[in-house]
């Protein structure tokens, strides 16, 4: 390790002089343990090491990592805190993929990365202690704010380094100097962020995982197309752009024959909306699907969606699917959307312990319950009611773990069906009447009411009881009818419809008070 830092200094003496300088000494043993210790991590051989050799480079230095900063124990531990203390709200925020597939875990904020580095935009690379199954732990990856696909740079550190030498070797970088202050980047093209550069590198550095399909393989599949598909896959880019795509968005395409898309064994998320597909028989080979969007197609059979094992949300709204078995052998699946669609029988979902929200249309009295036996679920949103009577809403309140409820275009005389729903967190009513508002003042952890174009709302002060409630999002008149009924100051930050200029003045001044 040392010889290796030693040998990238000395490459770039000429062209980054201030390097060698701007690296701090070598951090004590003492320092490491006490980092470890407010880690409660144990540091992997390779990375005290580096630690033991430079404690990371000071603050203006041209930056070790081709263009990025080497933090500092005490930098490293800085950032390391703003992520831990976000990780518990926002841990599975967003869509995230691993490449490779199975390496790193796909979330937002893993404590168990240690940021190495950081590009004062909220991203960092990262030595990677809590591999996924497939993965290495120190293997050096990046994440943060923008960084929705997260790649194994390097297996360990040391290859990251060798990497670093060789492309100083190989004068493959561009200076950037700004006033007194000399960078480097990867690449001949400019000042390009590293993190950016990755994107277009065979990954792990210098053992990638996998070969590319052969040139001449590719270049046949390719002609063998028709003219359509060409050109779609040229809008991507090349054909092996293509092919390893993590997301393609097709829409309103006209498509009939999706099959090309069965090579793409690496796409995440596939948008497939308002097309003329009946088959997706293809989409069996995309092993890596997370997200599918099937709106408004004339699909009925989901059997090639059967072992995708990686699927998590699938948007199926407009479709002509009657039959959701397929779905019951999904092990990751977390949403779908249903709205629109001939489906009569939703037990097949009852066995997916992961499901976590639907979404539906117009269900009637039999739909409901079938509706009560997803234990699981956790948001559900229903638009438009079938033929019910009052007592077969209550087939929604044995919804045990429901946190959030969204109902839309219905009339209901009261809201008492919801009592059941003891971790109801939030109620979300559009385009909505309801008579008696008043069961929500029972709701007892409850903190956020919307009411969305619902001038229909009777014994709305009731709702004033409520010792949960937090946010409210209302008309002005609903917001002028409520803000003097509760004992404490509500959030009506977000407010919906128009205000005159002297609403606007009481509600600003409402706000006001709020804040302070």
């Amino acid at each position: 390790m040392k010889h290796l830092v030693q040998e990238i200094i000395e490459l770039l003496r000429t062209d980054l002089p201030g390097l060698a300088e701007s690296l701090n000494a070598p951090a004590t043993e003492e320092e490491l343990r006490q980092t470890e210790e407010e880690l409660g991590i144990s540091l992997p051989s390779e990375l005290r090491e580096l630690y033991l050799i430079h404690n990371g480079e000071k603050d203006g230095g041209p930056g070790l990592f081709l263009g990025l900063p080497f933090l500092s124990l005490g930098e490293m531990l800085s950032e390391w805190k703003v992520w831990t203390e976000l990780e518990e709200g926002y841990a599975l925020e967003g869509e995230h993929y691993s490449v490779p597939s199975g390496w790193i875990r796909e979330r937002y904020i893993n404590r168990y990365w240690l940021p190495i580095s950081k590009d004062w935009g909220g991203n960092n690379i990262g030595v990677d202690l809590d591999p996924d199954k497939n993965g290495i732990r120190g293997q050096v990856i990046n994440f943060g704010r923008d960084e929705e696909i997260k790649y194994v740079i390097a297996r360990q550190v040391a290859h990251f380094l060798q990497f670093i030498r060789d492309t100083a070797k190989e004068g493959n970088y561009t200076v950037i100097q700004d006033e007194d202050h000399h960078s480097w980047s990867y690449g001949r093209e400019g000042a390009v962020h590293f993190l950016d550069a990755i994107r277009k590198l065979e990954l792990p550095v210098l053992q990638p995982a996998r070969q590319q399909s052969g040139a001449t393989d590719v270049k046949s599949w390719f002609e063998s197309l028709d003219k359509g598909w060409q050109e779609r896959i040229q809008s991507v880019g090349t054909s092996e752009q293509f092919l390893l795509a993590k997301q393609l968005r097709f829409i309103r395409e006209g498509l009939t024959d999706i099959t090309p898309l069965g090579r793409c064994e690496d796409v995440r998320e596939l948008v497939l909306s308002v097309n003329d597909i009946h088959s997706i028989e293809a989409l069996s080979g995309c092993k890596q699907l997370k997200k599918l969007y099937l709106v408004k197609n004339p699909v009925m059979d989901l059997r090639p969606l059967q072992k995708l094992e990686h699927l998590q949300e699938l948007i199926i709204s407009g479709t002509a699917v009657t039959d959701l078995s397929p779905l019951s052998l999904l092990p990751k699946l977390k949403e779908l959307d249903a709205q629109q669609t001939q489906i009569r029988d939703f037990s097949p979902l009852k066995p997916i312990k992961s499901l976590r929200t639907l979404k539906i249309t117009w269900p009637d009295a039999e739909q409901l319950s079938g509706l009560s036996e997803l234990s699981q679920l956790r948001e559900l949103a229903i638009s438009g009611l079938g033929t019910v009577a009052v007592s077969d809403l209550d087939a929604i309140g044995q919804l045990v773990n429901l946190q959030k409820l969204e109902l839309e275009g219905v009339s209901l005389t009261n809201l008492e069906f919801v009592q059941g729903c003891h971790k109801l967190q939030e109620l979300v009513l559009k385009d909505s009447a309801v008579l008696d508002m008043s069961t929500v003042a029972k709701l007892e952890n409850l903190h956020t009411l919307t009411m969305s174009e619902c001038p229909d709302v009777g014994k709305l002060e009731e709702v004033a009881r409520s010792a949960s409630l937090k946010k409210i999002m209302a008309s002005y008149q609903q917001f002028s009818l409520l803000k003097e009924c509760f004992d404490r100051i509500i959030d009506f930050s977000t407010m919906n419809g128009c205000m005159t200029e002297e609403e606007s003045e009481i509600w600003h001044e409402y706000m006001d008070r709020a804040r302070r």
